[in-house]
């Protein structure tokens, strides 16, 4: 199989920008396959070892198209293995610097490129989404920012 769209923890809790939120539940529907991640508070590493006390409201801030495949998850990446059957996964939701940095990492280790979507994302505030971007650019390259 050729892309994918992975759509990362667009939960409430996690929510700055509600327009990103909203301009992600249309975008899905351009894709034959969508992903949905959703950050999990049980027995979260990232909440007993950072001190993070998690994400009060663990739902999601938008719809999920009807064939959407969703999953939990309880650490930063998004990478689970049915993402192995796509050559390109592309990326969107929360949060740059973190979780979206961390699958685009965990995908190129696995020889699949991961294509940023920069207008569809966003951190708890805008530097350290620039951050995430800057760091997105040097690490896996501008090109695959879009």
């Amino acid at each position: 199989m050729s892309k994918a769209l992975l759509i990362i923890d667009v939960q409430k809790a996690s929510v700055k920008k509600p327009e990103i939120a909203q301009k992600i539940e249309k975008i899905q529907y351009d894709y034959e396959f969508v992903f949905v991640s959703k950050f999990i508070n049980e027995d979260s590493p990232l909440i007993r070892l950072t001190g993070w006390d998690g994400y009060d409201d663990e739902s999601l801030f938008f719809k999920p198209a009807p064939y959407a495949f969703i999953f939990k998850k309880n650490i930063y990446s998004s990478f689970i293995e049915e993402l192995t059957k796509f050559t390109e996964i592309h990326l969107c939701g929360f949060d740059t610097d973190a979780c979206i940095y961390k699958t685009a990492m965990d995908l190129i280790e696995h020889n699949i490129r991961p294509v940023v979507l920069t207008g569809f994302c966003a951190s708890c505030n805008d530097h350290y989404h620039e951050i995430g971007i800057e760091l997105l650019k040097r690490n896996i390259g501008e090109k695959n920012l879009i």
